[in-house]
């Protein structure tokens, strides 16, 4: 029985990863997709901070597109740390586990 329940957790923290994941990835994916699109306005209109903030949160954003397993597997371990089953299952995975799901 706790054989079924095993998998069952890791279903759920496999499929919250994948949701994390998808979202976030989205999300950066829209954020620079405005960004290449406002940099020139905000050259012209000189507003330095708006563009620093865009440049600094571009590199940012670039990163966690690269690393976005890793980073989609922290938020999940924040989420579902607070589920007893699932913080004994999350304790000593990884991100490479998930993936032999």
């Amino acid at each position: 029985m706790t054989n079924q329940n095993d998998t069952e957790i890791l279903k759920k923290i496999k499929k919250t990863h994948e949701r994390i994941a998808i979202s976030a990835g989205i999300i950066m994916g829209v954020a620079l997709s405005s960004y290449f699109f406002t940099f020139g306005m905000l050259i012209d209109r000189d507003a330095t901070g708006a563009l620093w903030f865009q440049i600094i949160t571009s590199i940012l954003f670039i990163f966690g597109l690269v690393y976005l397993k890793p980073l989609a597997f922290f938020i999940t371990k924040l989420i579902l740390g607070f589920n007893g089953e699932c913080r004994r299952v999350l304790d000593g995975m990884k991100v490479k586990d998930l993936e032999n799901i």
